[in-house]
């Protein structure tokens, strides 16, 4: 097709990209119309099978995002055949393409890569409601218009799961970089391989490269099916989660649907823009990216025992007990009350009006919560309620200019330097209430800086800093961090006995993301003690396994070694 000759009533303009088919810029001439005509190309000596397994695809094609009509999915406005040419006829698209866009300046901005991928699903939503699978979602299939609105565009390998299959059984079709595993293994494919596949556009978004790479398709594909994604310090642990979650290599562990994962996304924005005050859980979290085998690295000091403090300067809260490197665990205590605080009678108001104004937005944005462990939110236990029942002219504001000042070292990342502002909040705090935000704050902190120690490798100055953050607040992900450090150190007693605890205060399917954690290190466990003939012990270490995560995966695995190893014994 030449520049300037017409195709039925479209006059073209210019060829705009090319690979196993070809795109034009064209004029719909009754209407005048700017389009974009994508015309089906046949490989220089195609056989007549082949020539008629390209039409059936591109008609399918046709089909498939001709039957979706939604914002963020490219409009077809109709299919055609002239004269032996088939070609699709389409919305044309300004602006520049996801691949484009990462070519030219890298890594993008979390928060905007959250809102790319947000209208993606959104499309992915209505398509897979339409029992469309697109199974093609990369870069070069996101095209991002000059307004802000993303299209996912290109079904030319899309699925109507209510069609024949096509694709004979062990056929794979897709781009190798962005493939789900059963795309790989040339298995069923359905919803949850566009999941994974965008979950490895999101990762590239943020990280500025590719989570799975190899020097050949086989090892990329190698990689995808056995690899998990390395840490990429660019990624907020917020965000970190839902990737993670995305690219599990199990459908049945990712996201079930497009909808979810957008869910999980919003959760993970919200996080990202809030203060670091802590709000209630809105997902299931995990303390630390998926486990890899790492040994200490040296070249660092580590802290001083608790019991010495920190020689930052952060003052001691008093133990609340919890958790222990060894034995069985257990929830820790409350921190101790102070003395009840009786407000006294109201009195005038002290504070100026500009800094009651001041005072009273920082209060509510203190109540909105904030990111922690880049999983979830942690719970802030306050409420506008309670905003209104205190007193807040009884708050100078020396106190509220210092509580902003931690919030924008929080927000910095310079968590230590935030923890020890709460910690100095908490301690003098006259009300009980707000003894216990400045504490919780202060442990969330400590949280974020164990987190920041733990990618590090500086385990035992990680393990110090999630300590301490236990000791001012139970928080589920001070256990979880605690128990990842112990992991990787070697020591599975003490991360199973904290992965526990992290369950025991966390919530529905947080506390199971917790209980398998704990339920995997256990299998490991037993599988160590059965290496060493040890049955016994590795007979007990799948009992509990089983104990810790009933229902799930992990139980059903370590029930089938414990039959396994006990028909050994049996047998002997």
């Amino acid at each position: 097709m030449q520049t300037e000759t017409v195709l039925g009533h479209y006059r073209i303009i210019r060829e705009i990209a090319r690979s196993n088919d070809v795109v034009y810029e064209a004029i719909d001439t009754r209407i005048n119309r700017r389009v974009a005509i994508k015309e089906l190309m046949m490989p220089p000596g195609a056989t007549e099978t082949v020539r008629q397994d390209r039409i059936a695809r591109f008609k399918r094609e046709a089909r498939a995002a001709g039957s979706l009509t939604h914002p963020n999915i490219v409009t077809i406005y109709e299919a055609e055949e002239e004269n032996g040419r088939y070609f699709i006829v389409m919305e044309y698209l300004e602006g520049e393409n996801l691949r484009q866009r990462l070519d030219r300046e890298g890594a993008i901005p979390p928060e905007e890569a959250c809102q790319i991928a947000m209208q993606i699903l959104d499309g992915l939503i209505e398509a897979h409601s339409k029992g469309v699978i697109h199974r093609d979602i990369k870069p070069e299939n996101i095209h991002l218009l000059p307004n802000g609105v993303v299209k996912l565009t290109d079904f030319g390998i899309a699925r109507m799961k209510h069609e024949p299959n096509i694709t004979m059984d062990g056929q794979i079709f897709g781009t190798p970089s962005y493939m789900s595993p059963e795309q790989v293994q040339g298995g069923a494919i359905d919803e949850r391989s566009d999941l994974f596949s965008l979950g490895i556009v999101l990762y590239e978004m943020v990280a500025g490269f590719k989570p799975f790479q190899g020097d050949s398709v086989v090892s990329i594909a190698y990689n995808i099916t056995n690899s998990e994604p390395p840490v990429a310090p660019n990624i907020p642990p917020a965000l970190d989660w839902v990737i993670r979650k995305a690219l599990r290599k199990a459908p049945g562990d990712r996201f079930q649907s497009a909808r979810e994962m957008k869910q999980a996304l919003q959760n993970a924005l919200e996080q990202l823009k809030a203060p670091p005050v802590i709000a209630m859980p809105m997902g299931p979290p995990t303390p630390v990216g998926a486990p890899y085998p790492a040994t200490p690295s040296g070249g660092y000091t580590a802290y001083p025992s608790p019991t010495g403090g920190y020689t930052t300067g952060i003052p001691q809260p008093v133990p609340t007990g919890g958790y222990t490197t060894t034995g069985t665990p257990y929830p820790p205590a409350a921190p101790p009350s102070p003395p009840p605080y009786v407000p006294p009678p109201p009195v005038r108001p002290t504070m100026s009006p500009a800094a009651r104004k001041f005072f009273s937005t920082f209060l509510a944005v203190l109540l909105i919560g904030g990111a922690i462990m880049g999983i979830v939110i942690l719970g802030v236990y306050a409420s506008l309620r309670a905003l209104q029942e205190y007193e807040l002219q009884r708050i100078d504001e020396q106190i509220a200019q210092r509580a902003k000042e931690a919030e924008k070292l929080y927000r910095q990342g310079r968590y230590l330097e935030a923890a020890q502002i709460y910690a100095q909040l908490a301690n003098s705090a006259q009300s009980n209430k707000w003894k216990t935000e400045f504490q919780r704050n202060t442990a969330s902190a400590l949280t974020m800086y164990g987190n920041q120690l733990l990618e590090a490798r500086r385990y035992e100055e990680a393990l110090q800093a999630y300590e301490q953050a236990v000791q001012y607040a139970p928080l589920p992900e001070a256990y979880a961090g605690i128990a990842e450090v112990q992991r990787r150190m070697g020591n599975l007693e003490g991360a199973i006995n904290a992965w526990a605890s992290a369950a025991q205060h966390s919530k529905g399917s947080q506390a199971t993301e917790y209980q398998r954690k704990a339920a995997r290190a256990q299998i490991e466990r037993g599988d160590r003690a059965y290496q060493n003939r040890d049955i016994p012990a590795a007979l007990q270490a799948y009992q509990t396994a089983v104990d810790l995560a009933p229902g799930t995966p992990e139980a059903r695995e370590a029930q089938q070694k414990f039959e396994r190893v006990l028909n050994e014994m049996i047998g002997r």
